[in-house]
């Protein structure tokens, strides 16, 4: 199977991908491109997904059981409704392993080596590549899911396989459960914590006047019992199917005083909900989407960007190490580096951590590692792990889209403006 070299043009793509809102809106939850949960929301990569089905990989050799290079498996939707998570993913990934590589990698000088194939959002085409991987590439670890079908498949392959499986999104409760001992979330948190940090926000602010519209599926339920369960007033709720498109007949019933409004709860038709607001004259203070990559945001809402739309999202772009590996970044390679850039990123030094930890490239030993880790990173507070493998104690930040370039990056066309940061979360049960 070909191999390609990542490169500069990689990189660009990488992190270049973008969506206007009529295509993340029309995607559903059906099939490998489904929307499951507050990242699996659908957006094609504007036809620039950087994907061929084929492999990469960063450096070259293979772990030789004690010496060689150690290889980490991406598992990655490089196209399709995903692509722009996963392009994006990909990219921090890569610049991750670089630096690992360029500081004497792991172990006393073994460097970090990606294998990558483009699962495409296919449940069963990831759960072959995972063990394509492991047959063939003798994977230490591996990444890459974003939408809750394939973390769901390949958490359990990660299981069948001993390996480590590091996820991007997949948010669904059902992506970790007691049996999957190998899966840890890495840049999601799940419904659950997620209409607490929510409820959280309006509380701060004193909101009296909310509404939520949430898709008739898994995600979009579990929202709707965490709205119901951690606000401490009514909360206009409508449910709308998940392959809407047009939502104005559900913006009518939402009062035009509105203060907040929760479109996480309906991924796919957030920005078209943002939008549709906006047109009907509704002018909420805050409006919470999903953990969209920012760029997506900026193309697909425009100069609304910055109108009260905000992302969601655990890396802190505002912390001075944020700044700095993003302004290596963007000489490196060009591009901006984001916050869901830097789930790729802290991915790489996350496992190259867990190595250490454990003292040798066996995945079992980097499994149980990574479960005892406490790693300071790009996040707002130190990476933790609960048993389960569920995040634990992790910020997570809501910021709105500015249209100015970040300091780091002059040629871009967006920041961030913090709206809100919550408390600790806890870590949610493992799904029965």
């Amino acid at each position: 199977m070909p191999r390609k070299v990542v490169n500069r043009r990689t990189f660009l793509k990488a992190t270049g991908g973008t969506a206007g809102i009529g295509l993340i809106a029309g995607c559903s939850s059906g099939g490998g491109g489904g929307s499951d949960d507050g990242g699996d929301s659908g957006g094609d990569g504007g036809g620039d997904s950087g994907g061929d089905g084929g492999e990469m990989t960063t450096t070259s050799g293979s772990d030789d059981g004690g010496s060689g290079a150690i290889n980490i498996g991406s598992v990655q939707p490089l196209s399709g409704n995903f692509a722009p998570w996963g392009q994006t993913h990909s990219a921090g990934l890569a610049f991750g392993v670089q630096e690992i590589n360029s500081n004497g990698g792991v172990l006393d000088g073994r460097e970090l080596n990606i294998v990558e194939a483009d699962s495409a959002s296919d449940p069963a085409e990831a759960a072959s590549i995972f063990e394509r991987f492991a047959e063939q590439d003798g994977i230490a670890a591996a990444t890459g899911p974003v939408s809750s079908d394939v973390g769901i498949r390949t958490s359990r392959t990660a299981q069948e396989l001993g390996i480590p499986m590091f996820m991007h999104m997949a948010g669904s409760n059902d992506t970790i459960t007691p049996e999957t001992r190998h899966s840890f979330r890495v840049g999601l948190v799940p419904a659950t914590p997620t209409a607490q940090a929510q409820a959280g926000l309006a509380a701060d602010r004193g909101y009296e006047n909310v509404a939520a519209i949430v898709g008739d599926y898994a995600w979009g339920r579990s929202m709707q019992s965490g709205i119901q369960n951690n606000f401490d007033i009514d909360v206009n709720i409508q449910v709308a199917p998940v392959s809407q498109s047009d939502f104005s007949s559900y913006v009518r019933q939402i009062s035009e005083d509105v203060e907040m409004v929760i479109a996480s709860g309906h991924p796919p038709g957030s920005l078209s909900i943002t939008g549709q607001l906006y047109e009907l004259g509704r002018s909420p203070d805050v409006v919470t989407g999903p953990s969209f990559p920012p760029n997506v945001i900026r193309s697909a809402l425009g100069e609304n960007a910055n109108r009260g739309f905000t992302h969601v999202h655990l890396s802190d772009p505002y912390s001075d190490e944020f700044a700095e590996v993003a302004t290596r970044f963007a000489e490196a390679n060009g591009a901006q580096f984001n916050t869901h850039t830097a789930y790729g990123y802290v991915t790489a030094q996350l496992i190259a951590q867990a190595i250490e930890d454990a003292g040798e490239a066996d995945p079992q030993a980097i499994t149980e590692a990574t479960r005892a880790i406490e790693f300071d990173t790009l996040f707002a507070n130190p990476i933790q792990y609960a048993d389960s493998g569920e995040l634990e104690n992790q910020i997570q930040l809501y910021s709105s889209i500015s249209l100015d370039a970040p300091s780091y990056y002059p040629d871009g066309n967006y920041s961030y403006e913090e709206v809100f940061r919550t408390d600790p979360l806890p870590a949610i049960a493992a799904a029965e």
